[in-house]
């Protein structure tokens, strides 16, 4: 059992433990030695750790990959030499990663992809790519690692801005029940895991009930070595009890990066040991690109259209501040129209702390000028969205007909740089929210501790939402940024 702070502060990357499907040498860039080695170097290499610590890493590397011309350099300039080392225990792939301190030098055993991977290949598309299009290749991104991996599960999954996710697509070739379209809390996957996703290409968990190994230190610990970038580092025992409860033996997650950002994972399970070749794993990877590429291109599409809707919605305030109409009445009568750009009911203009409301679903002038004091105070970047006004604004006014707010700050040079704030608002809207299990984690009082372990239920669990609205999606975002930037070069 784990307290809710040991999820985490676990040291996923300095555990000082390795799975057991490969070993580890780690050479320290100071001196050239093998510093770290995993306890079970001589299954792979034939030599012993105290063979291995402290021997000279130019020597060896020049006796048995006189082929390695030159190690690599920079964060995620990993090197695989396919085949690149066989000692008499048979062929290793060999996997080279740099890190600040050194290089991380990881040895698999060589298992040969059935075919050619270069064949698994996402749908062919055309632009410009529609919701459709995106969708189809949704499912063609899973299929094609399903086909690769041979899991019995792959799951596309996505995170939302909460870091709860949902899948989005699924194949599934043996095990029952789907998790398509269901939610999984942002507990499942802790930060520091995020974290450690959004540097890594991939997680692979050949074997989650496998003894893990050792890494032994020339001096110190094991767990000094950061294992950031490693293949082949330990899984949280958290982690093994929250497989296991999913009835899952082997894992594999490819990270999905979108401009710089984590944006989801590619999510394989199967009920077995399963292990997926260093070479196969980088090919889904390959895949995964392909779709984030794909993405962009559809995202692209969007906001093309979108800024041609905005463009002449915002025409008529254009053309009216240029002849001198005054800035509020302006504001105010080209409100509405960009109340249903955003898919806002209701608006609210503030200039100079004068406050003006518009639409169905606003407030009253005393929790207007509530929100826009709290607004002012409180935003720190110029836009702002939330679905659940009540949960981020401790003074929200019970039973009101806003839940949903996005929020628009502008420094106009015609206010002596003062700010004007354009509020858009959307009312509760009662929904359905399908989750993988109950999202409350079970709880176990211990004394002063809550203690906490991984849900064991993940069947479908239905919950019904109150004091939400409608969620803003990225095109709204992207259409608010877009208002801000645009009235910044007029007012």
């Amino acid at each position: 059992m784990y307290t809710k702070e040991d999820c985490e502060k676990e040291p996923l990357a300095n555990s000082g433990l390795t799975q057991a499907n490969g070993t580890l040498l780690f050479l320290a860039k100071s001196d050239m030695t093998f510093r770290y080695v995993s306890e079970n170097c001589a299954d792979f290499l034939g030599e012993t750790p105290d063979d291995l610590l402290g021997a000279d890493a130019n020597e060896w590397l020049e006796l048995n990959i006189p082929d390695l011309v030159e190690l690599p350099k920079g964060a995620g300039k990993r090197l695989h030499l396919k085949r690149g080392l066989d000692l008499g225990l048979g062929e290793l792939d060999v996997l080279i990663s740099p890190t600040n301190s050194g290089w991380l030098m990881e040895f698999e055993f060589s298992l040969g992809a059935e075919q050619d991977l270069a064949c698994f290949k996402l749908i062919d598309w055309q632009e410009p790519l529609d919701k459709a299009g995106l969708d189809a290749i949704q499912n063609s991104l899973v299929e094609q690692i399903s086909l690769i991996t041979g899991y019995d599960r792959v799951m596309l999954y996505q995170f939302a801005p909460d870091w709860s996710g949902v899948v989005l697509a699924e194949k599934v070739t043996l095990s029952p029940g789907t998790y398509l379209s269901l939610r999984f809390p942002a507990t499942d996957i802790p930060e520091i895991a995020r974290k450690l996703y959004a540097q890594t290409p991939y997680r692979h968990i050949p074997d989650a009930s496998a003894v893990q190994v050792k890494i032994l230190a020339r001096q110190g610990e094991g767990s000094e070595l950061d294992l950031t970038w490693s293949d082949l580092r330990s899984v949280s025992p958290l982690h093994i009890e929250y497989l296991t409860n999913m009835n899952v033996g082997s894992s594999f997650s490819t990270s999905i990066m979108v401009e710089g950002k984590l944006w989801g994972l590619v999510a394989c399970h199967n009920p077995d040991a399963r292990i997926i070749p260093l070479e196969a794993r980088q090919r889904c990877k390959g895949l995964v690109e392909d779709y984030v590429g794909a993405l962009l291109k559809y995202r692209h599409s969007v906001e093309r259209s979108l800024l041609a809707s905005l463009s002449e919605s915002l025409e008529p305030l254009r053309s009216g501040l240029q002849q001198g109409n005054g800035l509020v009445d302006s504001l105010n009568a080209n409100c509405t129209a960009l109340s249903g750009l955003l898919g806002a009911s209701g608006c609210a203009v503030a200039v100079n702390d004068e406050l003006h409301a518009i639409g169905q679903a606003t407030l009253s002038q005393a929790d207007l000028s509530a929100l826009h004091q709290w607004c002012s105070k409180s935003m720190s970047d110029t836009t702002f969205a939330t679905d659940n006004l009540s949960g981020v604004w401790i003074d929200a006014p019970q039973e009101s007909a806003v839940c949903g707010l996005m929020a628009i700050s502008v420094r106009a040079k015609q206010l002596a740089s003062g700010n004007i704030y354009l509020y858009f608002f959307r009312p509760e809207e009662v929904s359905e929210v399908a989750w993988a299990g109950n999202p409350e984690k079970p709880v176990e009082a211990s004394g002063e501790t809550v203690q906490i372990s991984p849900r064991k239920s993940f069947e479908r669990w239905v919950e019904v939402r109150k004091g939400y609205s409608s969620s803003w999606q990225e095109e709204q975002g992207f259409v608010a940024q877009q208002i801000q930037q645009q009235l910044s070069t007029w007012l």
